[in-house]
């Protein structure tokens, strides 16, 4: 085989499986040409000095570079690995390094596109909200490698007015940098998050107790009675108070995902993954007895064409005032279906299920209903005893 040129890569073509032309000049330089034939990559084969492993290093595209700077490069390889170095790990050494300069701000937009906003999509908005507020703001222009634990600590006792969004935005901050670990941005266990501990939070569960619900209810009626208009916004206020199910796994609902023949309906993408929730009789009815709107497949639809319904906070502020009930929120709705299940007898197992958690770990903050519900229980057993 002669030397390598232009003319002999683009003379070869493509065959049943990827192959290399050699070059005869340089040990270890080919063009490698894979079996599609749309691609011919520069290489260079090696025996590591260090490891005593073959190795290789892509030099880059036919067509981008030219023939002459492949060689050129290759030499230089060559001459590194005779010097005892291993082109490779020097080149991986260097990218980390790379990685390691970088100032925090450009590496959390790699962050928050490559994570956050693809593995939690309901949150994503709010985070970048804490991101552009606060932690950016503070952190941007500092270099990953030198943010310390002092710096984490300081940065929180800045916020110490407002501690549980400085709590939020520690939990932001600490999965950025184990991704940053993960992703060789940072050398492991290097964590400023580590050894840093969070501001104590009172966390409320909030519960609708039976007069509260017999309220709620009347309320939603009448305002889907008298605001034709809250037709969608409040079936799906309904449909989350029957299924436990999260705001916008409802929002987002489809009607090629509810299956009312086999009692359930299918979600393609929530914050656990996907998944199914059981339908019990009264979801079954509300879903029944919806129309799909013409040209929507959402079965919460918008007036914008194609659309779901976005937006319900609004009427349900209104729905609340008019049943007088405080401190409410939408997602509370979750918790007074776990509630209602447990008091019903329902183990904190099904629970779990029911809700969609990932583990029974997440659905331990029930856990004290089930008791109160089991010394219930106890007593019945207790009249055994006379």
């Amino acid at each position: 085989m002669p030397k390598l040129t232009k003319a002999i890569i683009d003379y070869n073509s493509a065959k049943d499986k990827n192959y290399i032309v050699w070059d005869t000049e340089i040990k270890g330089f080919g063009c490698q040409i894979l079996k599609s034939g749309t691609t011919k990559t520069y290489v260079f084969y090696y025996w590591s000095p260090l490891t005593k492993k073959k190795g290789y290093v892509k030099i880059g595209c036919h067509g981008n570079i030219t023939v002459d700077f492949a060689r050129n490069a290759a030499k230089k390889l060559a001459a590194a690995v005779a010097s005892g170095i291993d082109p490779r790990k020097e080149k991986e050494e260097k990218l980390i390094e790379e990685k390691q300069s970088l100032l925090f701000g450009d590496f959390f937009h790699v962050f928050m596109n490559k994570y956050i906003l693809t593995s939690y999509k309901d949150m994503g908005k709010k985070n970048m909200g804490y991101a552009n507020l606060y932690i950016l703001p503070y952190f941007a222009q500092k270099k990953l490698e030198e943010i310390s634990s002092k710096d984490i600590r300081s940065f929180l006792d800045s916020l110490a007015h407002i501690s549980t969004t400085a709590n939020r935005c520690f939990s932001l901050l600490s999965i950025a940098f184990k991704k940053a670990e993960e992703w060789e941005y940072l050398p492991p266990r290097s964590n400023p998050c580590a050894g840093v501990t969070k501001y104590k939070e009172n966390k409320k569960q909030r519960f609708l107790s039976d007069a509260e619900l017999k309220r709620l209810e009347e309320s939603l009626i009448w305002q889907e009675k008298e605001q034709p208009k809250s037709y969608c916004t409040v079936k799906a206020l309904f449909l989350i108070m029957y299924t436990g199910c999260r705001m916008r796994e409802i929002l987002n609902l489809k009607w090629e995902s509810v299956h009312l023949k086999d009692r359930y309906i299918h979600l393609p993408d929530t914050k656990t993954g996907e998944g199914a929730r059981p339908l019990n009789q009264k979801a079954i009815d509300l879903l029944s007895s919806m129309v799909p709107k013409e040209g929507n497949p959402y079965v919460f639809y918008s007036k914008i064409p194609g659309q779901p319904i976005v937006e319900i906070k609004a009427a349900w502020k209104t729905i609340l005032k008019r049943a007088d009930i405080k401190d409410f929120r939408i997602h509370d709705l979750r918790h007074s279906f776990a509630s209602f299940a447990l008091k019903k007898g329902v183990p904190l197992v099904h629970v779990c299920k029911l809700l969609g958690h990932r583990n029974i770990a997440t659905t331990m903050r029930y856990a004290h209903l089930e008791l109160e519900q089991l010394k219930e229980s106890t007593n019945i057993v207790n009249q055994v005893f006379g």
